[in-house]
């Protein structure tokens, strides 16, 4: 259902610049959207769930899925970091937020 209303959203134009774009293919590229996609949304559910919705629509491929997934994963990461530096002005408590991080 949600495939459906993503190509029907989409448009096939949208679908197919991101599935012939030599950029997707590249897998270091698609780890850097899976990144960026994360930190810009606060939430590797939200990013992984677009990424598997636009796989089942046929947007996007298997191989650059797998490549944006795992970036999904490293920017979740990244987000627990850039919350953790924002507690640099007392030691004790950026000690606590990079452990937690």
């Amino acid at each position: 259902l949600m495939g459906s209303a993503f190509q029907l959203l989409g448009g096939k134009e949208a679908g197919e610049s991101l599935s012939n774009n030599e950029i997707a293919d590249n897998p270091v590229a698609g780890l850097v959207l899976g990144i960026l996609a994360t930190v810009l949304v606060q939430s590797s559910s939200t990013s992984t769930s677009v990424i598997i919705t636009m796989t089942a629509s046929q947007l996007l491929t298997i191989r650059q899925a797998i490549y944006m997934i795992m970036g999904a994963n490293i920017g979740t990461s990244v987000t627990n970091t850039i919350v953790a530096l924002g507690q640099l002005k007392d030691r004790n408590e950026f000690k606590m937020a990079f452990a937690g991080a």
